[in-house]
């Protein structure tokens, strides 16, 4: 009766235990496929950047116009940053 007991006890213990890994094993794979859509997303993604035409290496452009493409984006990121920087600044501090 005690063999009984115990045979019954311990398939029950590895009833519940087979149990829990199944639902571990599920939402393990519900995140696996979640992973997997997004790596497919982000390599469709990198695709379409790779399809993108490189612009022209600066190396082999004429040195003129690469140096006045330079002083028109310095010249942007300024007035980019100085329009920012007057946003943030209290009314009192602005100058006009």
């Amino acid at each position: 009766m005690v063999w009984l007991l115990l045979l019954v006890g311990g398939a029950a213990w590895v009833g519940v235990l087979s149990r829990r890994f199944w639902g571990k094993t599920k939402v393990l794979a519900a995140e696996v496929q979640r992973a997997g859509a997004l790596v497919a997303e982000l390599e469709a993604r990198a695709d379409e950047l790779r399809e993108l035409d490189d612009p022209f290496p600066a190396v082999l452009r004429d040195p003129r116009k690469v140096r006045a493409e330079a002083r028109d984006l310095r010249r942007e990121l300024r007035a980019e940053r100085r329009r920012r920087r007057a946003e943030r600044l209290p009314p009192w501090a602005r100058v006009h």
